[in-house]
């Protein structure tokens, strides 16, 4: 699932003390290439050995751009400094924590000497609830149902969002025409719904014919259902007996050669085992 362009940081000291160069990010965007290395998603930077829950992967960095001049307001003034946008492949996990409110903020990882060459790359990057980096763009997704709830454009600038996709072949425009109708019948466009065809009323006969049906199928499932119960029961009640005779035979035979254990007087090593676990 594609998203749009998006930020992910910007240069400059962190809410850690720490500090992004802005050189690093003009390197990385320049450099980025999946087919070289390619950039996972993760949570919390946490990466699992299974691919099970809850650390597998959540997706893939796409693509990296950068931006210098960008403003953001720190401490009550205005800053421009340079901020490294993604976009994002995500998976459909990713997408249910997001609307559930949970891991909504990327936070990158740097490799500041990328195989030795003297230049940054995107190793990888986190969805997390507590990004180091200033200005990092909370994730969003779209809602997509027209008229309910949709959000406005300019609330979208720099969220997470889908990229909307071409219909392709005769099977994408069947499905966009199918959704068209049915997004007209129950009134989303194209005016009021339509109004369900009342369905014809059945002749009094017919009612009593299919009453009648009814019952019979009735009594011939609960005839049967109670064969079935008294077969079981009998069943039950054999395989009981035969267990209690089988545990009285047990209990009431020695083991050959059994001899009686002799009563305990503490252990011969002169060791308290009474606090072992």
């Amino acid at each position: 699932m594609k998203t749009k362009k998006f930020l992910l940081c910007t240069s400059g000291t962190t809410v850690d003390g720490r500090e992004i160069n802005a050189e690093w990010l003009r390197q990385m965007a320049e450099d980025y290439n999946p087919k070289t290395y390619g950039a996972r998603l993760n949570i919390e930077h946490v990466r699992g050995v299974t691919g099970q829950q809850p650390f597998r992967a959540f997706g893939d960095v796409l693509e990296l751009s950068v931006e210098d001049n960008y403003e953001i307001t720190v401490g009550g003034e205005t800053e421009k400094r340079t901020a490294l946008f993604g976009v994002f492949d995500v998976t459909e996990e990713a997408k249910s924590l997001n609307e559930q409110g949970q891991k909504v903020y990327p936070s990158v990882e740097i490799d500041p000497d990328f195989a030795g060459k003297g230049r940054a790359y995107m190793m990888g990057c986190a969805l997390t609830d507590s990004p180091a980096a200033i200005g990092t763009q909370r994730l969003s997704f779209n809602r997509v149902a027209p008229g309910h709830d949709q959000l406005k454009q300019q609330e979208l600038g720099g969220l997470l969002e889908f990229a909307e996709e071409e219909p392709q072949g005769d099977v994408a425009g069947a499905i966009e025409s199918g959704f068209a109708r049915l997004f007209k019948k129950i009134g989303l466009i194209g005016g009021e719904p339509e109004k369900p065809k009342p369905e014809p009323k059945p002749a009094e006969g017919q009612q009593v014919d299919l009453s009648a049906l009814m019952e019979g199928v009735g009594g011939v499932v609960a005839q049967a259902l109670a064969t079935q119960q008294q077969k079981t029961d009998a069943d039950i009640a054999a395989l009981s007996a035969q267990m209690e005779q089988l545990s009285s035979t047990i209990e009431n035979t020695e083991e050959p050669g059994h001899r009686p254990r002799p009563a305990a007087a503490g252990t011969s090593d002169g060791m308290d085992y009474s606090k072992a676990f």
